[in-house]
């Protein structure tokens, strides 16, 4: 039996496939599986997969219908034959000694989850490209249990830049089967933040390594229009206040200071996301309304830690549903965005 598995999730990432694949068959750690699930592609996926079936017989091939990452991410996790799981996205690649790096942090510190630092890049080449520098990553360590509620955990409930997502991070395939309550309320955004927010809360000890082992293709979903972005955004922040009350009453306020802000944060990219979508001006401005009358949205308002965070105006303009300023606030990000957008695009194609 190999002892870790690799499951890459690929939807319509013919593009850089191939480099992805290739990154993780050249891993200096030999006994690996690598699982390639394809999530109904519509472009030359499935060809790339079935040709690195017939190259490399640890590459087992999962092809099924369109379902979305989070269930094609649990088929992979469904069929891995290994005591150890890592995902890569189709679109990123990795060191060549991520697995064994990795491998021996968990094990050495019989660990439950290893994570790593990684790149953020533009193109194929990372010659552009920036490492993550936050205090998390500024040393090797193992967090204890109450370490990783104490300051992991919480950096999910106040926004700080411990990474969410789950690549660049090794687990015990029994921690990943035995989690995702939080999963079937969240659509895509924050998939990644919820799933290992309840594996922290599970987990005796981390070990964080400071080296970049994962090349993260950067671009984002910033400039796409996310129809289900505020939906998600309010489902989390109740998962987020379920948590608190659970683990966090001896400093609950300061808790929901904090998930109360990121929902507000995270409305105002709500307002930016309605410009990238086709609506016409009538249909956003019902949308905004939606967005001013929900429940969860009005309750960070009475949040003192939201009253001390943000200008006097857009929570005025929340609280009065003044329509008009928040069009023009979400308009005014849209239009900052948009250039950035079109940078990224050139640059990722030069590259």
């Amino acid at each position: 039996m190999n002892t870790v598995s690799v499951i890459v999730p690929i939807y319509n990432a013919g593009k850089y496939l191939k480099k992805c694949i290739n990154s993780i068959l050249k891993q200096t750690y030999k006994e690996i599986e690598v699982v390639l699930v394809n999530d109904g592609s519509t472009d030359n996926s499935l060809d790339i997969c079935e040709k690195f079936t017939k190259i490399d017989k640890r590459v087992k091939l999962i092809n099924k219908n369109n379902e979305g990452c989070i269930a094609t991410r649990r088929k992979g996790l469904e069929v891995s034959n290994s005591p150890y799981i890592m995902f890569v996205d189709a679109d990123d690649w990795i060191h060549v000694e991520t697995v064994e790096t990795l491998l021996n942090a968990i094990v050495q510190s019989n660990s439950d989850i290893a994570v790593c630092d990684m790149y953020k890049v533009i193109g194929n080449s990372a010659i552009i490209k920036h490492k993550n520098e936050s205090i998390y990553f500024r040393k090797n360590r193992v967090y204890e249990k109450i370490d990783i509620n104490n300051e992991l955990v919480v950096a999910y409930l106040h926004g700080h830049p411990f990474p969410s997502n789950l690549c660049a991070k090794l687990y015990k395939k029994e921690l990943l089967i035995t989690s995702g309550k939080y999963l079937n309320r969240i659509h895509f955004f924050g998939e990644d933040l919820y799933y290992n927010l309840e594996m922290l809360l599970k987990s005796n000890r981390v070990k964080v390594i400071n080296r970049p082992l994962y090349y993260y293709r950067f671009g984002g979903t910033s400039s796409k229009y996310m129809s289900y972005l505020f939906n998600d955004a309010i489902n989390g922040y109740q998962i987020q206040k379920e948590v608190i009350e659970d683990y966090f009453l001896d400093s609950k306020q300061k808790r929901y200071n904090g998930v109360s802000i990121m929902l507000l944060n995270t409305l105002r990219t709500c307002l930016m996301n309605l410009f990238f979508s086709n609506l016409s001006e009538s249909d956003i401005y019902e949308k905004i309304n939606e967005f001013v009358k929900n429940k969860s949205i009005r309750e960070c308002l009475k949040n003192e830690g939201c009253r001390k965070y943000f200008p006097n105006d857009y929570l005025n303009a929340i609280e009065k549903q003044n329509l008009e300023f928040l069009y023009k606030l979400g308009e005014k990000d849209y239009k900052k965005q948009k250039p950035r957008k079109i940078i990224m695009k050139l640059l990722s194609n030069v590259c």
